[in-house]
């Protein structure tokens, strides 16, 4: 792992909490008050900040995250666009910062490009959502060689035996969604604990769940169970609904402060 990533973890282990990973659309609504509405989850106390990059097709957001992709692409987004948001970001903050992108446009700015320009701007891991770990070996050694920690996904329908695969793949943490389908509400999986329990059987690696949480999630089965937890849709949505950007700001750190001491007491294992 990185060493902010991996402080990041022991940090709140030390703390006895689960790390608070929340999720933000790079250039939502532009690109001005994206970097004040990821500051302020800095400043309110976000372990690691997931940053989004938009894409017009994509295969797991849900409609919120879809529609805050939309919003951006309609004012300019672009991955080099989320790049130099990570860059203002690291000028500022030593949160960590994982960049989450389909493949399709780190191949247009070129792997080896992208995995630079990522190291440089102080990205501290890459998930790419739709490059399995069997696939393109060559992207997936770029990031590495360039330090960057390589997350990525396992799900319900993971085998043991692939799970074992992925993690062999992976660094920095583990993204585990906790149900099937497309980001937004839903809450996690009965067989959670299982997936998790299979997790930590392959690899030491911090597991983080996502998909699905939000300010009424039943945390009490997870607690122990997880070392993170990743929110997006649930904080995004009510943005979608501001016009204001001072209301969007109050709104983001509104909900860092609600939703953060809910991981507290959490003793992960």
């Amino acid at each position: 792992m990185s060493g902010r990533i991996a402080s990041a973890f022991e940090a709140a282990r030390l703390a006895r909490r689960a790390a608070f990973v929340p999720f933000l659309t790079a250039g939502f609504p532009d690109a001005g008050e994206s970097l004040r509405l990821a500051s302020a989850l800095c400043e309110e106390g976000a372990d690691i900040l997931e940053l989004g990059v938009p894409f017009s097709d994509p295969l797991a957001d849900g409609p919120v995250i879809q529609r805050a992709s939309e919003t951006a692409l309609s004012a300019g987004a672009t991955l080099t666009g989320a790049l130099d948001l990570a860059r203002q970001l690291r000028e500022r903050r030593s949160v960590p910062l994982v960049l989450m992108s389909y493949l399709n446009p780190v191949l247009r700015l070129g792997v080896g490009t992208f995995a630079r320009e990522a190291a440089a701007a102080g990205v501290d891991g890459v998930l790419l959502v739709d490059l399995p770990p069997e696939e393109d070996p060559g992207t997936w050694d770029a990031l590495r060689a360039s330090g960057l920690d390589t997350i990525a996904m396992v799900s319900p329908t993971t085998d043991s035996a692939r799970i074992a695969a992925i993690a062999r793949r992976a660094s920095g943490y583990l993204y585990v969604v906790a149900r099937l389908g497309v980001t937004g509400r839903g809450g996690a999986d009965p067989e959670i604990g299982a997936l998790l329990r299979s997790c930590r059987e392959v690899s030491p690696l911090p597991r983080c769940l996502g998909f699905g949480f939000d300010l009424s999630s039943d945390m009490a089965p997870l607690r122990g169970a997880a070392e993170g937890i990743i929110v997006g849709s649930a904080l995004l949505a009510p943005l979608l609904e501001a016009r204001d950007g001072a209301v969007r700001e109050a709104l983001v750190r509104s909900f860092a402060r609600a939703f953060r001491p809910r991981l507290d007491g959490w003793t992960p294992g």
